[in-house]
């Protein structure tokens, strides 16, 4: 077995396989490190589903959304696999609310195609929901699902027909930084060395880079299967994914149509406890569950069957949510420019993956990608972290 690669890539969840294949597939010698098996569900990258969108406030996440969707198609035609189910998307809520207003603007900045609707209106289009007269939406016909057991498993089986080397459970023991520029992983099954590190590790990032702790959140959040009374009315073809807007101090709400099981899937963000990767419990939450439901039984009473599921997941926050792709010197005085910091989590990662593999990978070549936003640096978290405080 080689002990020194060109990269070395500690975690193989969404973003770290993403990574490990666009290395591999420009040539490069790459190491793709994992505790557990590929996939596994004790992070943040598994089960049948999560939302892809456009629909964001802000336009950066827009285009890297844009070229996500580009990158997805060319993925699907390299694997011969359907990846990305378009349902549209719904973002709905108080009209009165400025996140939604953001979002329209952000869609029409970009030139994506996008429809608003009041309250009657949306209910006429889709005859499942039940909303305030003062609700609006913005549709958003470029929206659907992506499947992260799939995905993962298919990166990773691409990584090595390129040529990557991919050791499941061989966790990193120790990162030795003592040469910035020759980073060294310790793990069980010896010493591995490479010219850049890409540590992507989700909740475990914490951990490896103790430096990181007061910056990255991690949460455990629960996700649950309502079963349908009426099927054919919540199939992606009739019933679009939907993310619903809260006023301060209430829960923002997302859903699914009916995919990989005959149940609405839903669940609330940024709602769960705090946690850390080893530590965490795999326990789901009754009160949560029961908030689900009544929020069913109010809005899509359609959907308000029994729990079919319920499942517990972790979310790596940002105090901004927003991701973090830097490099350990920018972190930790004194650190490595040879290692990059990639926690593109927050719960609103997953859509992102093959574009976030290319970012990544120009990172690990020496060149910065186009959509590599200033928002991802290590400042800004922290420079949030001191006014939240002052």
């Amino acid at each position: 077995m080689e002990r020194v690669y060109d990269c070395i890539v500690l975690g193989a969840g969404g973003a770290g396989t993403s990574a490990a294949y666009h290395l591999a597939r420009r040539g490069r010698r790459v190491l793709l490190l994992d505790q557990f098996a590929v996939p596994h569900d004790r992070g943040s990258s598994h089960g049948h589903s999560r939302i892809f969108r456009l629909a964001y406030d802000h336009p950066d996440y827009v285009h890297l959304a844009q070229h996500a969707l580009d990158r997805w198609r060319e993925l699907e035609e390299v694997s011969g696999q359907t990846l990305l189910t378009l349902t549209g998307g719904l973002d709905l809520g108080p009209g009165a609310l400025p996140g939604l207003r953001a979002v329209e603007e952000s869609l029409r900045g970009a030139g994506a195609q996008v429809e608003t609707l009041d309250a009657g209106a949306l209910m006429r289009r889709f005859p499942q929901w039940r909303v305030p007269g003062d609700w609006a939406a913005v549709y958003s016909p470029d929206a659907g699902i992506v499947n992260p057991t799939q995905t993962v498993e298919l990166l990773a089986a691409l990584a090595r027909s390129e040529g990557a080397t991919v050791l499941e459970h061989t966790p990193a023991l120790d990162l030795d930084l003592g040469d910035p520029r020759a980073p060294v992983v310790r793990t069980p099954r010896g010493t591995f060395a490479c010219r850049r590190l890409i540590v992507a590790a989700g909740a475990w990032l914490p951990h490896l880079v103790p430096e990181l702790t007061p910056t990255l959140r991690v949460t455990l959040e629960t996700t649950a299967f309502f079963r349908v009374r009426d099927l054919a009315a919540f199939l992606p073809g009739r019933f679009p994914v939907f993310i619903q807007h809260a006023r301060v101090g209430e829960a923002e709400v997302y859903g699914f149509p009916a995919f990989g099981l005959p149940g609405v899937k839903i669940a609330e963000h940024l709602q769960g406890p705090a946690t850390t990767a080893e530590t965490r419990s795999f326990e789901v939450d009754g009160a949560t569950l029961a908030r689900l439901g009544a929020y069913l039984e109010r809005h899509l009473p359609g959907a308000a069957g029994p729990v079919m599921q319920a499942r517990t997941c972790l979310y790596t926050t940002t105090p901004t949510q927003d991701f973090l792709l830097d490099t350990h010197d920018a972190v930790v005085p004194g650190g490595s420019p040879s290692v990059l910091l990639a926690s593109p989590c927050s719960g609103h990662g997953f859509k992102f993956v093959p574009a976030l593999g290319e970012l990544m990978a120009d990172w690990a070549d020496g060149v910065t990608h186009p959509l590599h936003f200033g928002r991802f640096r290590a400042g800004r978290a922290r420079n949030t972290l001191t006014s939240a405080g002052s």
